[in-house]
Order: structure tokens, then C-alpha cells, then sequence
């Protein structure tokens, strides 16, 4: 298996399981001990997809700027999850700061990607998705709310962790490339 479809499927699965994670804390409004661990592997998990759409989008300087900014916004994100249990003051300034990034990152990043990547459109364009997500949609949406655990912020957060896997599924390779990345495969064909 080559090193993109490996970072895509585990970014694809963690993704997955934050939405189901996040799912059930909405709907039971159960706030979990261990969430911010789960929360930590989850920003995780988007970060991975912000490195694999890297592997495979545009290398023009904008979409590699962008991507950037998403990668710094998302690791914000996970250090924040952990900062929270000591320093509840430092963790809301990069909650503050950290989608912020990554949403003007993905926005960035996604008009390229949008413009010159070689994907079917719906995957295209989900990058870009994510970065609007974050203003049109998660901002509003946890500022009115309170953030988490008010239910619409959580359900805002399942919506924006969709989009996460969603990308995930569209930069996986196609699966003719990754039959032919096999040694017995390319021996064959030889």
C-alpha cells in the first residue's frame, strides 16, 4: 500500500469515528471523560487529510501556503484538547484561533485544488467546503450556542467532521493507481 492511500484510509477512519463520537455526545448530551483525548486523535485524524490532500493537490505556492495554514490550525486544534485539562485560558485562545486557520487555510488551499486537481467535482470541491464550513457555518454556529456541549455545537462540529471524511474519501487514489503501485503488479505489466 503506498504511503497517500495509507495516511487517507487512517485519516478516512479517524474522521469517521468523530463523527460517530460526536454524534453520540449530541444526541445522549453526554459529555465523555476521555473526550478530550478523542477530541486530540480526531484533530489528528484532519490533520492527516490536510498531509494527504498535500501528497496529491496542486504544488503551486498559494495551495501549498493554504495547506499549511490548515495543517497549523489543526495542530492548534489537538494541543488545545490537551492544554484544555491545564490551562483552560491558553486552550480557548486556540480554540479561538485554530479553526480560524484552518478555515482561510482550506479556503486557500481549496480554490486551487478546485481549479487544476484531477478528481471527480464532488471532490474537488470539498476542501473548499471545509474552509467555508468554518465561517458560514461552525463559527456562528458555536458563538450563539456557547460551544460544546450545547447541542447545535455539537451537531455544527458532526457536520464540519463529515466534511473531514468526506475529503478523506476524495483524495484516496483511484484504484487503478494502487493496483499498479504493487511490485508483482509492475513486474507483471513489464
Amino acid at each position: 500500500m503506498n504511503p497517500l492511500r495509507t495516511t487517507a484510509m487512517t485519516a478516512l477512519v479517524i474522521t469517521s469515528l468523530g463523527v460517530v463520537y460526536t454524534t453520540f455526545c449530541a444526541v445522549t448530551q453526554r459529555n465523555l471523560s476521555f473526550g478530550w483525548l478523542a477530541q486530540t486523535v480526531l484533530h489528528i485524524g484532519e490533520l492527516l487529510v490536510v498531509v494527504a490532500l498535500a501528497g496529491t493537490a496542486d504544488r503551486s505556492l498559494v495551495v501549498r501556503a493554504g495547506l499549511g495554514a490548515a495543517a497549523i490550525g489543526q495542530g492548534m486544534l489537538a494541543l488545545a484538547e490537551v492544554v484544555w485539562t491545564v490551562n483552560p485560558d491558553l486552550a480557548n485562545v486556540l480554540f479561538g484561533v485554530g479553526p480560524m486557520a484552518t478555515g482561510i487555510g482550506m479556503i486557500v488551499a481549496g480554490i486551487g485544488i478546485a481549479r487544476r486537481w484531477d478528481r471527480p467535482a464532488p471532490h474537488r470541491f470539498t476542501p473548499l467546503a471545509l474552509g467555508i464550513y468554518v465561517f458560514a457555518v461552525l463559527t456562528p454556529v458555536l458563538i450563539g450556542s456557547g460551544g460544546p456541549p450545547a447541542p447545535a455545537a455539537l451537531w455544527a462540529i458532526a457536520g464540519w467532521d463529515v466534511l473531514w471524511a468526506l475529503a478523506a474519501v476524495g483524495v484516496l487514489p483511484p484504484k487503478s493507481s494502487v493496483e499498479t503501485d504493487s511490485p508483482r503488479v509492475e513486474a507483471e505489466l513489464r
